[in-house]
Order: structure tokens, then sequence, then C-alpha cells
């Protein structure tokens, strides 16, 4: 069953508190002095090998991260951290298409580290960017997910998007070759 988030009626907030078993979670826009702890997050994620097409050495510094927060605010684009009792836990980015052409458009990308996945902080995260989408604006949401995260396209699918194309055997992930899944969802 799809969650028809359309009919919203509540005003976005970009600082959202909730309870989430037990536990205080925080979604809010990432800041500065996110930076550095946003950089070792996402480099435990990227080590795992089975979810982000990079390497710990292709990944930016603190003061890189600390740029790229800034750029894609400034851009008119949404950088989101999840804080779980006060650690972030993961992030959310929409990044504006660059053009004026592709204006309308954002691209998307998530992750969640280890330890904190399981917990519903992705449906929360994901409520939160089509909010923000919505309230900012953007026309359609685009993402890439490799065909072996079958967690992900189907909380993807329940929230709307759908399956645009495929780019067969892209990765090899673990021994095995996926394809690299391309969705989209018009707001």
């Amino acid at each position: 069953m799809a969650v028809d988030l359309k009919r919203a009626t509540i005003p976005f907030r970009d600082r959202q508190r909730m309870r989430i078993k037990g536990r205080q979670v925080v979604l809010r826009p990432a800041d500065n002095g996110d930076a550095e702890e946003l950089q070792r997050r996402l480099a435990r994620v990227v080590r795992e090998g089975v979810y982000l097409d990079e390497t710990p050495d292709s990944l930016p510094g603190k003061q890189e991260t600390k740029e790229e927060i800034r750029e894609i605010q400034q851009r008119g684009g949404m950088y989101t951290v999840v804080e779980v009792d006060g650690e972030i836990a993961g992030a959310a980015i929409l990044k504006r298409g660059s053009r004026g052409i592709s204006r309308h458009t954002v691209r998307f990308r998530t992750w969640l580290t280890p330890g904190y996945r399981g917990m519903g902080l992705g449906k929360k995260l994901m409520e939160y960017t089509i909010g923000w989408a919505r309230a900012n604006g953007v026309e359609k949401i685009n993402l890439d997910v490799w065909s072996s995260n079958d967690r992900a396209i189907e909380l993807y699918k329940k929230y709307g998007f759908q399956v645009e194309g495929r780019l067969r055997k892209q990765a090899i992930l673990r021994g095995d070759y996926v394809d690299e899944v391309f969705m989209g969802l018009f707001l």
C-alpha cells in the first residue's frame, strides 16, 4: 500500500523531533559542525561495499564536506541529518538540477549507518524529504539504487517512486552482478 503524502495539511518544519523505539530522534538541516561526524559515518557505510558506489579514498574530507553542505543548501537543495540520542545516524540529500532547464528536479541520496537500520528512520527521512521537496517547489525527485537493495526499493515504491530505467550488470557486489535501477517520483 502506497503512502499518500499529497494530502498532508501540516506545514513542513525543517526541524522535527520524535521518539522512536524509546529513542530521541531529530531530523534537521545539516550545518558545518556536522561535517566531521558525517564524514566518519559515511565512511562506515562505504566500507560495507554494498550501498554506495564510492571508496573510502574517494570521500570528501572535513573541509570538502562543509563546502558540500553549504553549496547544496545555497543552490536551493536539502542536506538533512537524522540524529538518534544526539548522534548522527544518517543523512538525506536533495541536489537541485544544475541548469535552469532542470531546476524543477532534484537528485536524492540517503544513507543510514549500521546499528540504526530497521528502526523506521528510512521512512521518517523519506517523509521529511518529500515534505521538504513539496514545500520548496520541487516537481520531481530522482534516485538510483542497486537492484540488490530490495529493502530500499520497496520503501521507495511505498512512497510512490516508479522504476524509470535500469543499467544491467552495472556493478559487482560481493561477487554478483547487480543492476543500477533509476526511479522517479512526480510531486
